[in-house]
């Protein structure tokens, strides 16, 4: 059957019920498919990046990520740990100007995938770990500025998932680092460490690929900062 005699039958109703449901298993099998291939190159690839430590192994996994998400143009994931690879690269690179420079580029694939999924909580969460990278460069004359931008971020990444624990842990982080005149230290962040630890202990991630990271961080400032009782 020719195409357009096929889509004259459909509207005419002279396409059976059993060559309809062929039609669409068909399909579905097709689009399970291709997210079952998705899957499994996210989960290698996430793997992948949880091993990086050096600048080449972290570009290797932003290259990655940006093909995945060339491929994937409606899936948010892929950019978010291109995001984070650069954003990584900026902690570890040593020359001021090119640490921003790796902030720029993460920030194009936050804006993406903001794109993609505006009130994503873990997208919130990480657009306020740049920000925080940003006041590393400069903290004298970036501190306040990126600080009231991450802790922004934060609020935001709360107020659409209340149970992401990365949101209180870098929320913490963000505290911990303001100045006791400022509102900051340790006294005021313990507090949200201690319940990012709580939500780490019950998170369960929304599937595979969904982020699934900080609670080893979220304990070492714990146990660097803050007096059990």
């Amino acid at each position: 059957m020719e195409k357009t005699n096929f889509f004259k039958c459909l509207i005419k109703g002279q396409i059976s019920k059993k060559v309809l449901f062929f039609i669409f298993i068909t399909l579905s099998l097709g689009v399970f498919s291709q997210n079952e291939d998705y899957i499994k190159t996210m989960i290698d690839n996430i793997k992948i990046f949880n091993m990086a430590r050096s600048l080449d192994n972290f570009q290797s996994s932003a290259n990655t990520f940006e093909r995945i998400s060339n491929a994937e143009i409606d899936q948010w994931q892929p950019l978010y740990y291109a995001a984070f690879s650069y954003i990584n690269m900026s902690f570890i690179e040593r020359e001021n100007e090119k640490k921003d420079q790796y902030m720029d580029k993460a920030q194009t694939y936050l804006d993406k995938a903001f794109v993609i999924y505006p009130d994503e909580s873990e997208l919130f969460a990480l657009q306020g770990l740049l920000y925080q990278g940003r006041i590393q460069i400069d903290p004298v004359s970036r501190g306040m500025k990126y600080s009231q931008k991450a802790g922004n971020a934060l609020e935001k990444a709360k107020e659409y998932n209340p149970d992401n624990p990365r949101a209180y842990y870098l929320s913490g982080q963000n505290v911990l680092h303001t100045p006791e005149m400022f509102g900051g230290g340790a006294k005021v962040a313990c507090p949200l460490f201690q319940t990012a630890k709580t939500k780490f202990e019950k998170f369960i991630p929304m599937n595979v690929v969904s982020p699934n990271w900080g609670e080893k961080e979220n304990l070492d400032l714990i146990k660097n900062n803050c007096k059990e009782k």
